[in-house]
């Protein structure tokens, strides 16, 4: 028998063991960049969806007898909101980017994706027959040689904004090269809808849709679940056809489908929640502990990169006990000797908060680079 006990003391003895721990404190660490979780709107919209008689499940998958109308609601004010031909809704992000690359790349092509891409878009990628080639993190040089060589219908694969690290993806460049080698540019706006672009569309907002696929998830800064992927409609239907985390599984719950629907409603009502965000990011670049820790990026994501794991670890212990909610983050979420913090900004944040972290953390700092 496979000794399960045994590899959960390595990982204790690697600094690396995980477990469940209830939010407590001051929010550093969630994706609820604009605080719309707790919107009192996404509580009257749902209390009235139930009061009118929307069904609590699906029933079933949506080939089935599970596609509802809040599901074809949502997917068609997303594709009027996205400006795209379609798009098909998701329970889940990690559900979608599976779906994606697990479906549309075929035996002869090629997926050319970033080393950094999240574990989704990994674990689809290695579901599909398809090449797949690994470049160097936002190498433009790496990755045109990769599209120089490849065979196939050629996919390449990236996050707008990295979700440990912050950076963006140069999406611009990356899709002209798409261009040029008539290649798709498969963009996860994970971190990205709800926070950037000049209407809170994403860092693929005012891109040509031709050969753009956009995942938008819909559990962060939109503060729901699901995933939207918005592409052309041949896309869309070839997915309702052949994606199996689609076929195969249950429909989301119809009241999901709503509140998404309102969220991304509430995203164009209240700029000002973006404007807030990105104000307290400005702030943020200025604050000591952010001083060469990881780069000129503007981003809510701010990693503190500490390479120890017991390290990383023992300061997020300390911070926690301070009051500030602040997680560790280890390989192989990262990359090894990068384990790191992971403060991530949201507008339920003050700037008063920022300066008691920023005191609290510092000596932290100080000793380590001593």
């Amino acid at each position: 028998m496979k000794n399960f006990r045994q590899q959960l003391d390595d990982l204790k003895g690697k600094d690396r063991y995980r477990s469940l721990n209830l939010p407590s404190g001051i929010d550093f660490t969630s994706n609820d960049y604009l605080g719309l979780r707790a919107h009192p709107e996404l509580r009257r919209a749902a209390i009235a969806a139930l009061e009118g008689g929307l069904d609590i499940g699906a029933g079933g998958s949506r080939l089935l007898r599970g596609h509802t109308e809040s599901h074809a609601a949502l997917e068609e004010f997303a594709a009027r909101y996205f400006g795209v031909e379609a798009a098909l809704f998701f329970a889940s992000g990690f559900q979608a980017n599976a779906a994606i690359f697990g479906t549309l790349p075929g035996r002869d092509d090629t997926v050319i994706f970033d080393a950094l891409i999240h574990a989704s878009a990994r674990d689809g990628i290695q579901a599909s027959n398809a090449t797949h080639a690994r470049v160097p993190h936002n190498d433009l040089d790496a990755y045109e040689d990769a599209l120089k060589n490849a065979k196939g219908q050629r996919w390449i694969a990236v996050e707008s904004v990295y979700s440990m690290d912050g950076d963006r993806a140069p999406l611009k460049e990356l899709y002209a090269l798409a261009q040029k080698y008539d290649a798709y540019l498969i963009v996860d706006e994970a971190h990205g809808t709800g926070v950037f672009g000049d209407s809170g569309k994403g860092v693929s907002e005012g891109l040509p849709h031709e050969n753009l696929i956009t995942l938008h998830t819909c559990g962060k800064a939109l503060g729901v679940a699901g995933g939207l992927v918005c592409a052309p409609r041949d896309i869309i239907n070839y997915m309702v056809n052949r994606a199996r985390p689609f076929i195969y599984s249950t429909a989301p719950m119809p009241l999901q489908a709503v509140l998404v629907k309102r969220a991304l409603e509430l995203v164009q009502e209240e700029p000002q929640r973006r404007q807030a965000l990105h104000k307290l990011m400005h702030y943020a670049s200025s604050m000591d502990f952010l001083d060469g820790l990881f780069g000129d990026h503007f981003s809510p994501i701010l990693p503190v990169i500490l390479g120890d794991d017991g390290v990383a670890v023992d300061i997020a212990k300390s911070l926690q006990q301070k009051g500030f909610d602040i997680r560790a983050i280890r390989p192989p979420t990262v990359p090894e000797n990068t384990a790191r913090l992971r403060i991530s900004l949201s507008v339920n944040i003050t700037e008063q908060n920022l300066r008691d972290l920023n005191a609290h953390l510092l000596p932290y700092l100080r000793k380590k680079a001593a």
